[in-house]
């Protein structure tokens, strides 16, 4: 019973440690968690001058209404289930809007930059 009491009193405090750590060094974490996701994300997109903005543009645009725009839909879902778990119904409605933005963020795009979101649609 010792065994079990220290491992869960040395739990405790690294996760209270953790916690602390993590609230006061957000902002940075939160940043290098984007920028791991966009380097991971993004590196098959980076052609070095080769191809035009148009291109670019079609890439990180399929992108978001393929498998990345599955991934935050998902993440939102969790989230919203979790909102609502604990009683914050409002958060839910986070899942339509993340959802719905990742399949009609093209069309906005497209409407307000002409040049890029067109190519995806016809090829």
């Amino acid at each position: 019973m010792k065994v079990v009491k220290k491992y869960n009193q040395a739990c405790t405090v690294a996760s209270v440690k953790a916690s602390a750590y993590a609230q006061k060094h957000a902002n940075l974490i939160l940043f290098t968690f984007g920028i791991v996701l966009l380097y991971g994300a993004g590196a098959d997109l980076a052609h070095a001058g080769r191809g035009t903005y148009a291109d670019a543009c079609n890439g990180l645009l399929s992108l978001v209404e393929g498998t990345f725009g599955a991934m935050l839909t998902a993440a939102a879902g969790v989230a919203a289930i979790v909102a609502a778990a604990v009683g914050g119904f409002k958060m839910a409605w986070s899942l339509l809007v993340v959802a719905v933005g990742s399949f009609i963020l093209r069309s906005f795009i497209t409407l307000f930059n002409g040049d890029c979101g067109g190519a995806g649609i016809a090829g």
